[in-house]
């Protein structure tokens, strides 16, 4: 039977997807306020579920908490995406590798799958959800089930990673660019080339992370 706590669970769930939506799409800038009385306003709830949702984005890294002065959207910067990049092409590209020697049929289809939803929404030009497909497509080449831990970490990162790769995202043809080298990547992986897709998932996260370095005014690689 369903109590009010596991619906009040429920609605602080569906309302941190909503809140994130909107702060890896632009609608809630960097650096803005998050009143909770004016976002339990927007989507008429109240303000138990918001704190909640606020506070499990603030674990995830999205959100900054002050004294005094409330919640607010974690600002972008160049120190940052270094660091979340860095890690990135720590963990990702050999992660990438053993996804492809673990996969089987399954894994085959769920990342063909993913691709092809990332693949139509930058083909469309639609930006706007973009994100969660780019981290999909990705932790579907680690083969979560047989990686667990490393999906885990991963998951956290990507997530991070989303409005970095929005904003890369942004100049004409990164969109293009950017399905091509998914679309090699793939290739690579699902022949169980593990090295190939190794070195391409090094060489997409590391040209992404340089064209952010530009945008965000940095010349240190990751």
């Amino acid at each position: 039977m369903t109590g009010p706590k596991t619906l009040a669970r429920t609605m602080s769930t569906q309302l941190t997807g909503l809140v994130r939506e909107k702060i890896v799409n632009g609608a809630y800038a960097p650096g803005t306020a998050l009143p909770q009385d004016a976002i339990a306003a927007e989507f008429g709830v109240s303000k138990i579920p918001v704190r909640e949702a606020l506070l499990h984005l603030h674990a995830e890294g999205l959100v900054d908490v002050f004294a005094h002065r409330g919640f607010q959207v974690r600002p972008l910067s160049a120190r940052e995406a270094q660091e979340i990049f860095q890690l990135r092409l720590r963990i990702e590209p050999q992660a990438i590798a053993s996804g492809a020697r673990l996969a089987e049929s399954q894994d085959r289809e769920g990342a063909q799958s993913a691709c092809q939803s990332l693949h139509e929404a930058l083909s469309s030009g639609r930006l706007e959800g973009s994100g969660d497909l780019n981290r999909d497509f990705h932790l579907a080449l680690v083969v979560p089930r047989r990686q667990p831990l490393t999906h885990e970490v991963l998951q956290r990162l990507l997530t991070l990673s989303q409005r970095y790769v929005r904003l890369h995202l942004e100049p004409r043809g990164r969109s293009s660019r950017a399905d091509r080298e998914h679309e090699a990547l793939l290739a690579a992986w699902m022949r169980g080339e593990a090295a190939s897709a190794e070195a391409l998932s090094r060489q997409h996260i590391q040209t992404t992370y340089d064209d952010l370095a530009r945008a965000l005014g940095s010349d240190v690689r990751a």
